[in-house]
């Protein structure tokens, strides 16, 4: 007989890890200075545009279906360069953590479809 669900709620075991234990990017901290010099109230739910650049239009579209999976909603734009621009868009509240976290998942997903990581922006939530 499982007794785990019976003492422990099972949904409290599997969390998904939404904040990093790494040091945040010192421009990630400006960033979020800059949000609350504007009166942003930093602890509700902002949505946070990520900007990341990719050589072809295959890896930006690759980016999208991964991304996608991940509850990121995404637009791909041609960037006059040739390159291709992605933004990929999620709601979360911006601490420091979490927005290490979400640089952590997004240049990773990047170094596998040769891609770089642009940084974030997000606009003020009163």
């Amino acid at each position: 007989m499982d007794w785990l669900g019976w003492f422990i709620p099972r949904g409290l075991l599997h969390r998904p890890v939404t904040e990093s234990l790494a040091p945040p990017d010192p421009s990630d901290l400006t960033q979020l200075d800059e949000l609350r010099d504007l009166g942003s109230r930093l602890e509700l739910p902002h949505p946070v545009s990520a900007l990341l650049e990719f050589a072809s239009e295959k890896e930006a579209l690759s980016a999208v279906d991964a991304l996608g999976r991940d509850g990121f909603a995404c637009k791909v734009r041609a960037l006059p360069n040739g390159r291709w621009s992605l933004r990929a868009t999620s709601t979360l509240v911006p601490t420091p953590g979490t927005i290490t976290r979400l640089r952590e998942r997004l240049s990773a997903s990047c170094e596998t479809l040769n891609g770089t990581y642009v940084g974030w922006d997000a606009p003020p939530v009163y």
